[in-house]
């Protein structure tokens, strides 16, 4: 019978894990308004409209739109026109003003990479071309599981990150590899396509459906691991999943809850650190 390799299959959250706003998005918001005449506004007001703005178009239209059959463009344009609704004085918002800030959210503009993230993403190069040179070692797949819309992969990719297309859904295709060394990322799995977030079971068995149904086979001897900053969604979430889970606590605000020290970084470059947990076989680098 065919022999597969053991799989580590090692997930991240997105915002404020790897990436994050250039600039607070009250001030963001109100900067690019203020270019358009609009005014009478603090960008502490804004911030607060921008949140209550969030939360209202989600609840009556949930899942960034898509539950009602709309766009996440159209469901982010809501969320403008309902942040700057009490400051303008026509029931229109100047299109342009719309369309600067879609594309701000959309893309480099409006994010950043954390320093410590691309150092990890080459380690984890490294370690998957060392793994080539032998068939049955330990294979490392990469993903992402975020509460999100269908932006994320353009904005990882327009940050400077490898993003496959692989995705939750019918697109997902089956190949004889899971990774070929030449994504940084080797699937997305989005709380858009799912229709659930974390900490929900179902997004976290999405992404491992995902995985078996790209390659072609499943093995249980496949370990699988999230990292994420959000104590709930993504460290309890992903254990009560089944799943291995590190807590990435860049500011330290969170005590251990019981956790083992090697779960809790407040790095993701410390992730390197972690080989023997992450990838048992491997020596560890120098």
């Amino acid at each position: 019978m065919l022999r597969h390799p053991m799989r580590l299959v090692l997930t991240f959250d997105a915002f404020g894990t790897l990436f994050t706003p250039r600039e607070s998005i009250g001030k963001s918001y109100a900067n690019i308004a203020r270019r358009y005449g609009l005014s009478g506004f603090t960008d502490d007001e804004i911030a607060s409209n921008f949140r209550d703005a969030f939360k209202k178009v989600q609840s009556k239209s949930p899942n960034y739109g898509k539950q009602v059959g709309m766009g996440a463009s159209q469901w982010w344009s809501n969320v403008i026109h309902t942040t700057f609704r009490p400051f303008s004085s026509s029931p229109a918002l100047p299109e342009k003003l719309v369309q600067d800030l879609l594309h701000r959210f959309g893309s480099s503009e409006g994010y950043i990479l954390y320093s410590d993230v691309i150092p990890l993403f080459e380690e984890l190069c490294r370690i998957r071309n060392t793994s080539v040179k032998d068939p049955l070692s330990p294979k490392l797949v990469v993903g992402l599981i975020t509460n999100s819309d269908d932006r994320v992969p353009s904005v990882l990719s327009s940050l400077g990150l490898r993003v496959n297309p692989r995705r939750h859904g019918p697109s997902a295709q089956s190949s004889n590899s899971s990774q070929d060394g030449e994504d940084d990322i080797d699937f997305v799995v989005m709380s858009y396509d799912v229709g659930q977030e974390k900490p929900s079971r179902e997004i976290f068995d999405a992404a491992k459906h995902l995985v078996y149904s790209v390659t072609g086979y499943e093995d249980h001897g496949d370990r699988f691991i999230h990292v994420g900053d959000d104590i709930v969604k993504d460290f309890n979430g992903a254990k009560q999943a089944g799943w291995g889970s590190v807590l990435l606590d860049r500011e330290e605000n969170h005590d251990k809850h019981g956790t083992q020290e090697r779960q809790t970084v407040t790095s993701i470059v410390d992730l390197r650190d972690l080989r023997s947990y992450i990838l048992p076989d491997a020596t560890p680098s120098s």
